[in-house]
């Protein structure tokens, strides 16, 4: 098992987190927001601010299973906002 990470800058249009990489099988990935006021709206290929899986906000962090093909995407209301990215599978 590999664990990896980066930091992911997220936009104001929706922005790859992370992604099971089809050949293989999935993995387990931990986002955190690092921001004190702002709320990174994550879910699907459509997430928006309106529109979305969970609402992370500033201070917190999320835990999902990622199974093989599938992407997580990241979305804020304006500027941009960095997420650590923490990722254990294959």
């Amino acid at each position: 098992m590999a664990v990896t990470h980066n930091i992911v800058s997220i936009g104001t249009t929706a922005t790859t987190i992370s992604s099971a990489v089809s050949d293989r099988e999935g993995h387990s990935v931990l986002v955190q927001n690092p921001s004190s006021s702002v709320t990174v709206y994550i879910g699907g290929d459509g997430v928006t601010t309106s529109s979305y899986g969970v609402a992370l906000a500033g201070g917190s962090d999320i835990s999902i299973d990622l199974q093989q093909g599938e992407i997580l995407y990241g979305v804020v209301a304006s500027s941009t906002q960095a997420v650590n990215v923490l990722r254990a599978g294959n």
